[in-house]
């Protein structure tokens, strides 16, 4: 897409202030509810689109099975039937080929001791936005999975394209919980999917400083050099704001629901404090730090283009800050992060304390929303 021309006041009040932050037709049947109760043998899995065709590679790793045999469908519920795009041994890779392009595809694993595993691309590919994925398709430290197709993180919804939003539109998302400030959320409201009810959840509500808004202090920061420093102190705030408390409470709230509905929670980049918000999320549900800080730094290469044309803009106009010191606020760093955990650690002496005191959650609450969204028996000899 190309990059629009630059506007000093447009630069100034929104995208700086983002960085604060088979098949149609077809019916098959679901496995029996039973099945969720069996331990996955997989230890790895994964789904990946490889070209505009909508071609898909499915590699996988299993522990104790001899055989695995590949289903696809257009849902997230696992199927036995349908279209079988290939099968392997306990280890393998296929290609799946012919498949509808302009659909979301997933595939379960069966394999033929243990329970089956439904899997699919986290990225949604959608050009006007960019970082959307879902959250699910993790391995827990227990021998779990997370599941996909309920949980999805995001960028600014403001500005997608019909195409994309007819794509969005089939997740059959039922929640979108906004975690922008008054500002960005007048400046840019969102598009909502047809089917959806938003929710308002400002993390930065109570923030006095940058985090909040303060587009003086921020320009200061970044001009000299102190990008990094900036996104460091923002992320502590994640943890020690009482709105941001609120928000990110009021977030796992939502998921404790009774019935769990495809929910999306997005920022203006999706890179902090959705990214904040998604660490919380699969932390809770027993996904090990790696894999949630791989998670984290994978906005890099979604927004990549976007922060391209960003800094293409920036490189024309006559603002004084340096492209070079604006990459470090377009962009995540494991250090940003981490300051987040180190924040939780040193006002709650660990992660469960943060969740009890800090958000609320009770330890009955806890198991709940892992029962809720992961799939597979626990394998207690996983367990970190």
């Amino acid at each position: 897409m190309d990059s629009p021309p630059f506007d000093r006041r447009q630069f100034l009040s929104g995208t700086l202030l983002t960085t604060f932050a088979g098949l149609a037709g077809c019916t098959v049947p679901s496995l029996r509810d039973g099945s969720a109760a069996r331990s996955i043998p997989f230890r790895v899995a994964t789904a990946r689109r490889i070209d505009d065709a909508g071609n898909m590679r499915i590699s996988w790793q299993a522990q104790g099975a001899r055989r695995i045999t590949i289903y696809a469908s257009e849902g997230p519920e696992p199927v036995i039937t349908g279209r079988t795009v290939g099968s392997g041994g306990a280890t393998g890779s296929i290609l799946a080929e012919g498949l509808a392009p302009d659909r979301r595809h997933y595939f379960t694993l069966v394999p033929d001791h243990g329970g089956p595993l439904t899997i699919a691309d986290r990225a949604l590919h959608l050009p006007s936005i960019p970082n959307l994925r879902d959250i699910g398709g993790y391995r827990t430290t227990d021998g779990r999975w997370v599941k996909m197709g309920l949980l999805y993180r995001s960028d600014q919804l403001d500005r997608i394209d019909d195409q994309d939003m007819a794509a969005i539109e089939r997740l059959g998302l039922k929640l979108v919980v906004d975690l922008r400030t008054l500002s960005e959320r007048s400046r840019e409201p969102d598009r909502l999917p047809r089917g959806s009810r938003p929710l308002i959840l400002d993390v930065a509500a109570d923030s006095q400083g940058s985090l909040g808004g303060d587009m003086r202090k921020a320009m200061t920061a970044i001009a000299a050099g102190k990008g990094a420093e900036l996104l460091m102190e923002a992320n502590r705030d994640f943890v020690s704001l009482g709105s941001a408390r609120r928000a990110y409470a009021g977030l796992l709230n939502q998921l404790a629901e009774a019935q769990p509905q495809a929910l999306l929670y997005h920022c203006t980049a999706g890179k902090d404090r959705t990214g904040w918000a998604t660490a919380v999320i699969l932390t809770l549900l027993g996904v090990p730090r790696e894999t949630v800080m791989a998670d984290y730094l994978a906005s890099n290469a979604f927004l990549e283009k976007k922060n391209e044309a960003t800094i293409k803009a920036l490189s024309q106009s006559t603002s004084p800050i340096a492209p070079a010191s604006l990459t470090p606020v377009l962009t995540v760093r494991p250090e940003y992060l981490e300051s987040a955990f180190d924040e939780v650690d040193r006002r709650y002496g660990s992660f469960d304390a943060y969740l009890h005191i800090g958000l609320g959650l009770q330890p009955e609450d806890r198991k709940a929303l892992r029962d809720r969204f992961l799939t597979g028996a626990s394998n207690e000899r996983d367990s970190a």
